[in-house]
């Protein structure tokens, strides 16, 4: 059975030899690019997935962890968005326990608040039905109460108990590419694409694409890094690249609105909750989260116009920090929370399709919307050869995947003529009951279980053998995959994670064939990325001393 590291290194020899042609190129390996491949494969096409960085290091890393249908979408009348979400995370529990579990959500009522709590227990009623199942019941404050003791109550006169779920993103993403593998598929990290190639299609002149041109920086086994292009053809392409999709493939009418949404990790003594909390933020009236997440709290989100290159990582700016903690310490203020305690941060940025551009000259018109107003439904379009799709929700990821494939059926009839049903995800051999390894790791879960070093890595739940197999086997080119993406220990452990550094440094020589000097880079490359864009502003280290 084929690994992710071994179907890098078989669609790198095929690259560089020409060796063949594909029915569909993806570009993109976050969950969306993700999701068309595992489809893509499991229907029986010949599909290569690339990325330009590693797999799921843009926002499909960076969202704040939630599978759940978005009650506000149906204060906005977007009741199929609601409706098809909820759904989904009700398949996504039911196939990836250990994965994607459940988590219960409570939400707190201030007088005056709207919806008031006997509102929001009917739009709870509602969001059961949409979803076919039962998950919301009445909570009385006397039980609220001893359920959060260290929150302040002052001035809540309701709380309304209900659950959605809850995931690590980047593992979902790694377990579609991984079962899109096994289905046959090869998908390929650190592989820009530079260009398409384009060829006339008829009398009319018209043009059709008809592959891509690549640049590989994957250094894995016989995988190249001298940046020359190699031209790869395939039937269709699908530009699934998120916030950068409209750079490869302009979108008439409009284009995407970056927005980031930050997150600020805290341990959970520091603040400890047992539930989603839903707050309305005092500053803006905007729901705003804090829940547990991995063994810590997490603070979450924010949400504004991104400004920054989408080349580089996006970090935090010290508004955001101030938002955060502020509602933090509004509603515990025993915890008297304050920087020094915050483990890490991430920021992610949404691709939101908005019909609100810059003017011709370059200046920014004034947006009609604010940015949490703007829709997050998802948008395909095409042109021949070539399908386009961005924006949704993680949640939805599936129904994206569907309906990009039957646009490329379009295309394409006789290339997927069976009905397209939902591909299954791999399962560990019959009679094995590990939950955890069963839901990250699917048909190889039984594999890591024999190895040793079954010891968890801090207080996170990462076990010593599910690093070594990724190192091994999950196409892991540089340390900030494997501590940011293959594993959330640098977000867990933030500055504690220097403590494993020997252990984790002489695993990667081993696994990685990296030289000591090679392993030192590495590392700090790894700590410059922390710096820069997983630390606040006021716990950045001066470049030169890293």
């Amino acid at each position: 059975m084929n690994t992710l590291s071994q179907a890098a290194k078989a669609a790198t020899d095929a690259i560089t030899q020409a060796e063949t042609e594909y029915d569909l190129i993806i570009i993109g390996g976050g969950i969306t690019g993700a999701g068309i491949f595992h489809l893509a494969a499991d229907q029986g096409a010949k599909v290569l997935l690339v990325e330009q960085n590693d797999f799921a290091w843009g926002t499909s890393s960076r969202s704040s962890k939630m599978v759940h249908g978005g009650l506000r979408y149906l204060a906005t009348g977007q009741w199929r968005m609601t409706r098809d979400a909820a759904r989904e995370r009700e398949v996504m529990l039911a196939q990836l326990p250990g994965l994607v579990d459940l988590m219960p959500y409570m939400m707190l009522h201030k007088r005056g608040d709207f919806p008031s709590a006997a509102l929001f227990q009917r739009v709870l009623a509602i969001y059961d039905r949409l979803a076919g199942s039962k998950h919301h019941r009445p909570l009385s404050m006397e039980k609220a109460r001893t359920w959060l003791s260290e929150l302040s109550f002052d001035g809540i006169t309701g709380v309304s108990l209900f659950a959605d779920g809850v995931t690590d993103d980047a593992r979902l993403v790694l377990r579609a590419l991984q079962d899109g593998v096994l289905a046959g598929g090869q998908a390929l990290n650190y592989a820009k694409v530079t260009g398409f190639i384009e060829r006339e299609e008829n009398q009319d002149n018209n043009e059709r694409v008809s592959g891509v041109r690549l640049a590989l920086t994957n250094t894995l086994g016989s995988q190249t890094s001298d940046n020359t292009e190699y031209s790869v053809k395939a039937k269709c392409v699908i530009n699934a690249t998120g916030s950068w999709a409209g750079k490869l493939h302009e979108l008439q009418g409009g284009g995407l609105r970056p927005l980031r949404g930050s997150h600020l990790v805290l341990p959970f003594e520091r603040l400890p909750v047992s539930a989603c909390l839903t707050f309305y933020h005092p500053q803006d009236g905007r729901p705003v989260y804090i829940y547990p997440w991995q063994g810590c709290s997490v603070i979450g989100t924010t949400d504004l116009d991104h400004d920054g290159e989408l080349e580089s990582e996006p970090g935090i700016a010290q508004q955001e920090v101030d938002y955060l903690l502020g509602l933090a310490r509004h509603y515990f203020p025993k915890q008297q929370l304050e920087e020094r305690d915050v483990v890490s941060c991430w920021s992610g940025i949404r691709p939101i399709y908005s019909a609100s551009q810059p003017d011709k000259k370059g200046k920014d018109k004034e947006l009609s919307k604010a940015p949490s107003k703007e829709s997050r439904e998802h948008i395909i379009w095409s042109k021949p050869g070539l399908v386009s799709v961005t924006g949704g929700k993680l949640t939805s990821y599936h129904l994206m995947a569907k309906d990009t494939i039957e646009r490329v059926r379009q295309q394409l009839p006789n290339l997927f003529t069976d009905e397209l049903k939902r591909a299954p995800f791999s399962q560990a051999t019959q009679g094995y009951a590990d939950e955890h390894l069963t839901g990250c790791f699917g048909y190889f879960a039984p594999h890591i279980a024999a190895m040793e070093n079954p010891q968890m890595i801090g207080f996170s739940r990462c076990q010593w053998r599910e690093l070594e197999w990724s190192l091994a086997n999950e196409s892991v080119v540089h340390l900030d995959d494997l501590l940011l993406r293959r594993t959330r220990l640098a977000l867990l452990l933030g500055t504690e994670v220097s403590r494993y550094r020997e252990a984790i440094l002489s695993l990667c020589c081993q696994h990685l064939a990296w030289s000591k000097t090679k392993a030192e880079q590495e590392w700090q490359r790894f700590e410059q990325i922390m710096n820069t864009s997983y630390r606040l502003p006021s716990q950045q280290v001066n470049r030169e001393c890293l």
